[in-house]
């Protein structure tokens, strides 16, 4: 198994244990090089947001494995839970945010922690997976220093070029750990190119695609043309 595709399958789960909404669900096809590894699925009801990963078609079902995360807001507060299984490791995260600052924060197992798992060491306003996942889906604009905390650290998406063509809108944006840990440790990977295509016709954007990119390989999550 080479590095690129350890390193790529790895994310997809760390990225969301560590991306026109209405009550519904959306859901997007994990691929890598034209093979399908699994899906994600993104449904929202009242204040109830739902992101699930199954990954169970990775080579040899090395990889395979599952996300389920929840956010549950209430004006200011975000209570955001998480629970990642693969066969490397499990992981069970809660946390809330007020205001976006992280107030509470819990991580099993306990070798699962980091120096950043404490609602004390994270400052400034950040964002649960799921709901930046959600900023994602219901965006009319391209992300720009999106702050990510997945109770182990810290990453930043930011755009740095948007291109728009016959209503389409691409997003050339930055994926980097600013604080924590990198993905994968020990080989602590830290930063990804990622591309976002949004159908920009209507006031509300609609998300096509995501192409994350680590060396040559890329990871996509492509959900279906309306």
């Amino acid at each position: 198994m080479n590095l690129p595709f350890r390193s790529l399958a790895g994310l997809a789960l760390g990225l969301l244990a560590p991306l026109p909404v209405s009550a519904g669900q959306d859901a997007f096809e994990v691929m890598l090089g034209g093979s399908r590894l699994g899906r994600i699925t993104h449904a929202v009801s009242g204040d109830t947001r739902d992101l699930t990963l199954l990954l169970d078609s990775t080579p040899l079902g090395v990889f395979d494995g599952s996300y389920a995360g929840r956010t549950v807001t209430s004006g200011a507060l975000a209570r955001h839970s998480g629970r990642t299984r693969s066969t490397r490791k499990s992981r069970d995260l809660t946390m809330t945010t007020e205001a976006g600052r992280l107030s509470e924060v819990t991580l099993a197992p306990q070798e699962e922690r980091t120096s950043l798992t404490a609602a004390k060491a994270v400052s400034g306003s950040v964002n649960d997976p799921v709901s930046a996942f959600g900023q994602l889906m219901e965006a009319d604009s391209c992300p720009t220093n999106l702050r990510i905390y997945d109770g182990r650290r810290i990453g930043l998406l930011d755009t740095q070029e948007e291109r728009r063509d016959a209503g389409r809108v691409t997003c050339q944006a930055s994926y980097r750990v600013i604080e924590g840990p990198g993905y994968l440790e020990p080989l602590g990977i830290s930063k990804l190119s990622v591309e976002l295509h949004y159908d920009a016709t209507v006031a509300t954007w609609q998300l096509r695609q995501i192409d994350a990119r680590s060396g040559p390989f890329v990871l996509s999550l492509a959900g279906k043309e309306g």
